[in-house]
């Protein structure tokens, strides 16, 4: 949505096909981009193989009546869409990679058949290269934020405080749906770190929709165990993360997201723990931008949370670096350039124009 919004439409004339219908369709079709949504059957699975084939041959023809130039991917189970269509119109392919992959999943996606792949992080050109992607092949361009959405003081009142009436007065946070992937238990088991010594009151937030319920109970039974009840709450699905960022004064995450990026924009402290090494981590700069921290011990992650607890100082020096970071290097704007770049170096390439 971020980078149509922000294409040059006098050179580019996006056309979106999205297998299910939604928010993101909805939205296109009000900005008047041409949308086609049709379901599509998974690519890998035998016992779908004359569904996807009939798929491809519908998406295939709705492409050359387009005068579809370039194919751009945003999900890696779509790859073999892309790459069929792109083959039957002889036209360049990009495919987008946002989380790690491992050599096997570049081998599963074909990853090395797309003419350009876009990574967004500097451990994911890792992952590609060392899968055997040539390096000619690899672009970065990073994923973005919307600054002005989330930016600080534009919220003059406290969600979470209004909502919740937590007796804490530093609010620490959480985002995601509640999975293990998101480590929320690994949360809550800081949270008791933090709370065995006497500092200032703190509330924590689980932020997001119980995606896994058999977790959710773990971590249920965890806080009733360690009496941290009054300490830890849930808020479930939130639709105003805006609002959510402003709230909070520490934003905690354990996997990595999008989330990260919004904090930083709204000019809020972030921990990173246990996901992405320093040498890996480009946005999150320790102690200048964010606290990153490498373990994955919950010792390590409540002795970040201590100390961003115990000085209002650095919080609010990490919230200002950050803001500044995301204001020059996460705009939409600076996303849709590169992205438009890496369309006309492969459109020149191949001699087409829109």
């Amino acid at each position: 949505m971020y980078l149509i919004e922000h294409l040059d439409t006098n050179v580019y004339e996006p056309v979106v096909a999205c297998s299910k219908g939604g928010e993101l369709a909805g939205a296109l079709q009000k900005l008047g981009v041409n949308v086609l949504v049709r379901p599509l059957h998974p690519w890998r699975k035998t016992i779908t193989a004359i569904p996807r084939y009939l798929d491809t041959r519908r998406l295939c023809r709705f492409a050359r009546q387009q005068n579809i130039s370039l194919i751009h991917c945003c999900d890696l189970w779509m790859s073999g869409y892309m790459r069929r269509i792109a083959k039957h119109l002889n036209v360049p392919s990009i495919l987008h990679v946002r989380k790690p992959v491992t050599p096997r999943d570049v081998l599963k996606f074909r990853c090395d058949t797309a003419t350009s792949v876009v990574a967004i992080s500097t451990r994911i050109i890792d992952n590609l290269l060392s899968a055997g992607i040539p390096s000619q092949k690899v672009v970065r361009i990073d994923d973005s934020v919307d600054v002005a959405l989330f930016s600080p003081g534009k919220n003059t009142s406290n969600l979470l405080r209004e909502n919740f009436s937590p007796a804490g007065e530093i609010l620490i946070g959480i985002v995601g749906r509640i999975d293990a992937f998101k480590r929320q238990l690994d949360f809550v088991g800081a949270a008791r770190e933090v709370l065995r010594k006497p500092r200032c009151p703190v509330t924590f937030f689980i932020i997001g929709d119980v995606h896994c319920r058999g977790y959710f109970k773990k971590i249920q039974k965890f806080i009733s165990e360690n009496g941290l009840q009054q300490y830890v709450q849930f808020t479930g699905r939130q639709d105003d993360m805006p609002a959510v960022m402003s709230s909070l004064d520490i934003l905690v995450t354990l996997s990595g997201g999008s989330v990260m990026f919004e904090a930083m924009a709204a000019g809020k402290a972030v921990i990173s723990a246990g996901f992405t090494p320093k040498k890996y981590s480009y946005h999150i700069q320790d102690g200048k931008t964010a606290l990153l921290v490498e373990s994955q011990q919950t010792a390590d992650l409540a002795q970040a949370m201590n100390k961003l607890i115990d000085s209002p100082q650095l919080r609010n020096k990490l919230g200002v670096e950050a803001r500044q970071w995301a204001l020059k290097k996460l705009t939409h704007s600076e996303m849709a350039a590169k992205t438009q770049h890496l369309y006309d170096t492969l459109l020149a390439q191949t001699n087409q124009r829109i």
